[in-house]
């Protein structure tokens, strides 16, 4: 059991923590954005440097280059997109990252268990902060955004998480995973949710596989980066209360959604890059 566990005792610990200490402030709050956004942005730094490392691992030298061409070519095209069309890069974006979260998360399982915990993870918020994700959501585009489609993404990640769970090997670890997720996201927010998640969960397990799989060994920093966001985020639940708030309400939008840009810009090269990596190393 101890083995079974191991794996996502950080996740479970940090949402915890962060519940803890949302029953002592329950309010959503600017820092909380702030601090949410930053640590995304740092957890996946580490999380998408690694890149290179499989890149090299993967191809010739030749092969290398046009790579790493590839992905610097994606990232500018994401960019692009976004300032022309936000609302149709955030649906794709969101589409594609479910599919990514259950291909990183889940190597070895079936089609149906990683889109069904992909579909969970990106859905289940539209469910239990409905309200957060249609604020984040507005934020993004620059637009209003209708409640209608956050409660079919909700409704989406409902299905999902119960098709997950019925076609899990371990049922209880997946039911223990998609509950600690989705308390954290009803009393602490959308945002604060999926930053326990993508740090405390995603970019570990990611990263300890590649590192076994390309043959590099060491643990610390997963470690250590697990323990920063853990008290970050708890920390920053906890002062949401308080008067720090207004310091950070002016900029707390901006920096949020170039966030979500450098992220995406990021992150859908990275995407592309792990399934075709997953696909060689199966």
């Amino acid at each position: 059991m101890r083995s079974v566990v191991k794996p996502y005792a950080g996740f479970l610990l940090g949402s915890v923590t962060v519940l803890c200490a949302a029953i002592w402030a329950v309010e959503q709050s600017s820092l909380l954005i702030l601090v949410c956004s930053v640590l995304i942005l740092l957890a996946g730094l580490p999380h998408g440097a690694y890149d290179w490392v499989i890149m090299r691992a993967h191809y010739g030298k030749e092969q290398l280059v046009s790579a790493v061409a590839a992905y610097v070519a994606l990232v500018l095209l994401v960019i692009a997109l976004w300032l022309v069309a936000p609302q149709t890069l955030l649906i794709v974006f969101l589409a594609y990252s479910a599919y990514h979260f259950g291909d990183s998360d889940l190597p070895n399982a079936s089609r149906l268990h990683q889109v069904s915990w992909g579909l969970a993870i990106v859905g289940l918020p539209g469910l239990l902060a409905g309200a957060d994700v249609q604020a984040l959501f507005s934020v993004l585009t620059e637009s209003s955004i209708a409640s209608a489609p956050i409660g079919a993404l909700g409704i989406l990640g409902w299905v999902a998480a119960i098709v997950h769970v019925c076609s899990a090997p371990k049922r209880w670890v997946s039911v223990g995973l998609l509950v600690a997720y989705g308390l954290v996201c009803w009393a602490a927010g959308a945002l604060a949710g999926f930053a326990c998640y993508f740090a405390l969960l995603h970019s570990p397990i990611h990263l300890a596989r590649w590192r076994h799989a390309l043959n590099q060994k060491g643990s610390a920093t997963i470690l250590m980066l697990s323990f920063i966001v853990m008290s970050a985020i708890a920390g920053a639940v906890w002062m949401s209360a308080s008067g720090l708030e207004a310091t950070f309400a002016t900029i707390n939008q901006t920096t949020f959604r170039y966030t979500f840009i450098a992220l995406a810009a990021l992150t859908v090269p990275h995407m592309v890059l792990l399934s075709n990596a997953n696909r060689r190393l199966q």
